[in-house]
């Protein structure tokens, strides 16, 4: 790691000695000396090669420039209705200069502000001029983004503009493949861009906004002139040592009414093209995750995510094809459509020390390995009629299809004795999902907005156990012939699921809205279970007379009405509602009725935002939540859920209740070149489904209730950004603290979860030295109650190197150092990740090399420790070994 610090600081040695620079300040005012926010102001020099620089005057009329001592610039001042200023300035120190504009009877017009500015705020829209920012070395969109003020762009492509998270990607106004940002910013070349548009509030309706709110980020990212109608991408060819392999094409093509987007990834480097994550945002991602927690939860624990949650393995195989098709079809038609393609297999190792929370149970050592094989496809079509004025209407219909298969080798030593688990799963499932929009506005008083969609899934389950022990021997009458023993298991799962949802908004006067809701949700689930044992002979030993298997009819109706009134007071914006819930549902289990319940709830909420301007706003929300809970849980007859747990369900569930308040403060101050938020959150479950537990040595059973338990978490982070002159410093915190009990051995404990932290990063923006990301990370957490307490803290400083050199070569690395300690017990992990690539081509040329290596440092695993109410874990994570490979990439 020393080694290490030489080499930054070899680099930062010659970054010293740079030209002087002093801060030009003032104040753009109008003839009776009030501010004029938004004010383009643009120092051109006139001697040197300097870079243009630029600024934009705050909502008090500031504006600030950092320019090269003795330099001679030409400034240019303008903004729409004022006359146009140019002065010519040169400074040897510090200047305050105070500018006034006139008022002027002609328009500027867009075209010009477009060719000499670098940024332009207009509202809440964003517009970046992308060639101001390009240094020569960008090669992705990511590349580009990453240098403009106020964007953010993580490792794996998110992206974030003043702190708030971009949800959907746009080229020239057209969505791309599904509106996911990670696949345009890590795919679209750099040289292909000319403006990026980052869309506050955004609504893909026009005319509802206004009406909905909306706290969407979108980017449009709007093509060169001559290249609206044309073919652009690369493709990238590399092998290395060992068999390595990659092959990853990118094509795409653009034109006013067509655009098709072609992907391809074929790799054995351990690049994963499809993550849960994906799979997550293709579902909804965040916008789903606020508004539906419990189905977001669900779909990120079901069956195909945990295919895809894997993201350390010793080997990784991918052959992942994306294709989207955008057409306009006329008449205000359109047609979008993609297709998505994965077969992967993965090869996976874990070992495992651990402690169990019960001072009687010996400690366990568990090695695992395992390999998984996963098909999938997703694909959509939709087809949208908008005349811009007064109709929206959309038909989308979904299909997905996955079909896996994992095997898994555990073994278990608890003091001398060792248990054997061989387990063959394979899980398959369809889905079709067809989803009809109508939004339409019969008058500037009236718009309606309606959805209606019908979902149809199947999904099977099977899994096949040998185990070299009996297990739960009081409970699962197994037959013992020998010291091996097989075990069948099967789910299956039909759902049906209707649901309607309407909204009317009426707008009573300029400040007065009121919004009437109505609709309803009907599912209609099946839901059957098969626990057994195969005899040598190939007989079948039934478990069903010991409790075991299930075959669950479950069906719910939620009928609801209700309402949402918005106002304005000046700046303040209010929107109360009330929604009214009558629930019905039915459970049968084997044609035999076992619940039959009937149930209304009020679901109040709140809303209210303040704009002290347009860079600066609070917001305040309140929600009563209620919803039902994975059907699975209503089926109350026991199943085998792993070699050590039991799970039994319960008929006489009903649907959870909690209440969330959240504020949220933020400010983006141009002229200081600061951005900062904070986020506060309180949640509270009045009602909620939790797990009886009854532990016996390493083995669990248990049960779920629904219970009035106190369940409490309050939650704050902030983050603050600022930029001094060529440095990005960015600040970041987070608390949560959540307080909530459990039921383990017939014994109510109560436990108390923390977790806090901080980040510090800071980022260089040169443009002809090497560009350097240095941060820290350093988090604590907690898990604490009346019979323990452990506590762990991570320490993890990282470095990001860009360095564009010799004019054709760019050279990257990426280090990770991560410290992690049990403070309970002093236990101590360390180990260190980096990777590094050199890339070469000529600036006229179509082709380039690179050598690109991962895990630089041939580390053997990682190491990590987790905590839950049961059991302490020292997780020994195996990693695929150091990858060397080399490319050749042709750009068309």
């Amino acid at each position: 790691m020393n080694q290490l610090f030489k080499i930054f600081l070899l680099i930062l040695i010659p970054l010293t000695s740079f030209p002087q620079t002093h801060e030009l300040e003032g104040k753009i005012q109008d003839s009776l000396q009030n501010g004029i926010p938004n004010t383009n102001i643009i120092a051109t020099p006139l001697d040197t090669d300097d870079e243009i620089t630029f600024s934009i005057s705050d909502q008090k009329g500031r504006y600030r420039l950092i320019l090269s001592e003795h330099s001679r610039y030409l400034v240019e001042i303008t903004h729409l209705g004022f006359k146009k200023i140019s002065d010519t300035i040169q400074i040897s120190e510090d200047q305050t200069q105070n500018f006034t504009l006139q008022e002027s009877t002609e328009s500027l017009e867009e075209v010009l502000i477009r060719q000499e500015m670098a940024v332009i705020v207009k509202e809440d829209t964003i517009t970046y001029r992308t060639d101001q920012f390009k240094t020569g070395e960008e090669r992705k969109l990511r590349d580009v983004l990453k240098k403009l003020p106020g964007v953010e762009v993580d490792r794996e492509g998110n992206v974030k503009v003043n702190g708030k998270s971009v949800t959907k990607l746009m080229v020239d106004g057209k969505t791309f493949f599904t509106g996911d940002e990670k696949l345009g910013v890590n795919n679209i070349p750099a040289d292909a861009v000319d403006e990026v548009e980052a869309l506050d509030n955004y609504n893909d309706v026009a005319f509802l906004k206004g009406l909905e709110d909306s706290d969407k980020m979108a980017l449009n990212i709007k093509l060169k002139d001559g290249k609206k109608k044309f073919a652009f991408g690369d493709v990238e060819a590399g092998a290395g040592i060992e068999n390595r392999y990659l092959l990853h094409p990118k094509l795409f093509y653009y034109s006013p009414k067509t655009a098709v987007n072609l992907i391809g990834d074929f790799n054995n480097v351990g690049q994963k093209s499809f993550t849960v994550q994906d799979y997550l945002d293709f579902e909804g991602g965040f916008g789903l995750a606020l508004e539906d927690p419990s189905t977001y939860f669900n779909l990120y624990s079901d069956e195909f995510a945990q295919f895809l949650r894997e993201d350390e393995f010793t080997y990784s195989k991918n052959d992942f094809a994306a294709a989207s098709l955008y057409q306009d079809l006329g008449r205000n038609f359109s047609l979008d459509a993609y297709s998505i393609f994965n077969k992967g297999k993965l090869r996976t190792k874990t070992v495992q020390d651990i402690s169990y929370q019960s001072s009687s149970q010996a400690d366990e050592f568990r090695n695992n390995t395992g390999q998984n094989d996963l098909l999938f496809s997703i694909n959509k079509i939709k087809l949208r009629y908008d005349n811009m004025d007064n109709v929206d209407l959309r038909a989308n219909t979904t299909i997905k299809y996955n079909d896996g298969e994992s095997q898994s080798n555990l073994s278990s030593l608890v003091q001398n004795n060792e248990e054997f688990v061989n387990t063959n799963n394979q899980p398959r499932q369809l889905e079709f999902t067809q989803t009809l929009n109508l939004n339409t506005q019969f008058s500037y008083k009236h718009t309606t907005k309606a959805e209606i969609t019908f979902k149809h899934s199947e999904s099977n389950n099977n899994r096949l156990w040998d185990f070299n022990e009996a297990l739960f021997t009081d409970i699962m009458p197994l037959v013992v012939e020998d010291d091996s023993f097989q075990l069948e298991q099967d789910h299956t799962t039909k759902l049906n699921n209707i649901k309607l949802n309407a909204k009317h908004y009426w707008v009573l006067a300029d400040f007065h809205h009121i919004y009437p809701v109505a609709g309803f949700n009907y599912f209609n689930t099946e839901f059957n279970t098969l626990d057994r044992q195969i005899l040598n002979d190939g007989s079948i030993n039934s478990f069903e007379d010991a409790g075991f298997n299930n075959r669950l009819d479950f069906s719910l109706l939620d009928a609801y009405v209700g309402f949402q009134y918005k106002t304005q007071i000046d700046d303040l914006v209010l929107r109360p509602g009330l929604v009214v819930h009558n629930y019905n549902w039915n459970v049968a289990q084997f044609s035999n009725e076992i619940a039959n319940e009937n149930k209304m709830m009020l679901l109040p909420e709140f809303f209210a935002e303040y704009e002290f301007n347009s860079s600066k706003k609070i917001k305040l929300e309140y929600n009563r939540y209620s919803n039902f809970s994975k059907i699975s849980q209503f089926a109350n007859r026991l199943r085998l859920q792993s070699f050590n747990q039991l799970y039994r369900g319960n008929s006489e569930l009903e649907n959870q209740i909690y209440n969330r308040i959240r504020l949220n403060y933020r400010n983006f101050n141009m002229f200081r070149g600061l951005i900062y938020f904070i986020n506060l959150s309180y949640s509270h479950r009045e009602q909620s489904i939790r797990n009886l537990t009854e532990i016996d040595g390493i083995d669990q059973i248990s049960t779920s209730i629904y219970t009035d338990l106190p369940e409490n978490t309050y939650s704050i982070s902030g983050n603050i950004n600022k930029r001094i002159s060529d440095y990005r410093l960015s600040f970041g915190t987070n608390f949560s603290f959540s307080d909530y009990s459990r039921i383990i051995n017939n014994e109510t404990l109560d436990y108390q979860n923390n977790n806090y932290g901080y980040n510090l990063k800071v980022q260089t923006r040169y443009d002809e030295w090497p560009n350097l990301e240095v941060g820290f990370r350093h988090s604590f957490s907690e898990l604490s109650s009346e019979n323990s307490t452990n506590e762990f803290m991570r320490i993890t400083p990282f470095a990001i190197l860009e360095y564009d050199f010799f004019e054709d070569f760019i050279f990257k690395f990426n280090y990770d150092y991560n410290y992690f300690e049990n403070q309970s017990t002093n236990n101590i992990n360390r180990f260190e990740i980096a990777e590094s690539s050199l890339f070469y081509s000529k600036e006229d040329s179509a082709w380039g090399f690179e050598i690109q290596a991962t895990n630089l440092f041939d580390v053997s695993f990682k190491r990590e420790n987790s905590v839950n109410e049961f059991i302490v874990a020292d997780r020994r994570i195996f990693l695929q070994p150091r990858t060397i490979l080399f490319k050749l990439i042709y750009k068309l």
